[in-house]
């Protein structure tokens, strides 16, 4: 017994550096992989390792709209409504990213929560690697919720309409 918890604590760091790869593929829909090499391979340039500084949009800068802009704030480039130098589709795509990791956060952490719910058959030290995960999944979620936030308060400054958002 002191053999499989000794294995266990030396293997519990090994699970906290896991990485998952986030990518989009071209119907809009995100994907998740453990592996690089789970990543179809033309998405592999594109993919995101979740975790690291870069894997999630920073918020984006806030852009003063010039003087010559079209209706709400928009100014008008090549034929297109843009704002905060970003079309439609690129807003599109950034609230659909931000949304689509905050709801997989969250569905991570309720699978978490329904794990603990019969702690009659799990070890001890199994049980305190789910409360590690649920704590660290919690505070992913408050995170991802910061980022999107920042993220409609400055599609508001802009005056990114509201069907740009969903």
């Amino acid at each position: 017994m002191k053999k499989l918890l000794l294995l266990l604590l030396l293997l519990y760091p090994l699970s906290a550096a896991a990485e998952t790869y986030q990518w989009t593929d071209e119907r809009g829909t995100v994907n998740f992989a453990e592996d690089l090499g789970k990543v179809p391979k033309k998405y592999r340039k594109k993919a995101k390792l979740l975790g690291s500084d870069d894997a999630e949009p920073a918020a984006p800068a806030v852009v003063t709209a010039p003087e010559s802009a079209g209706p709400k704030g928009g100014e008008i480039q090549k034929g297109k409504q843009v704002y905060g130098g970003k079309d439609e589709a690129a807003w599109r795509r950034e609230f659909l990213q931000a949304n689509s990791n905050l709801q997989n956060a969250e569905t991570e952490v309720l699978a978490l929560k329904r794990r603990l719910d019969d702690t009659s058959k799990m070890s001890r030290s199994e049980y305190l690697l789910i409360q590690t995960s649920l704590r660290q999944g919690e505070s992913r979620v408050e995170v991802l919720q910061r980022r999107l936030e920042q993220l409609r308060e400055t599609a508001d400054r802009l005056g990114v309409p509201a069907e740009f958002r969903q």
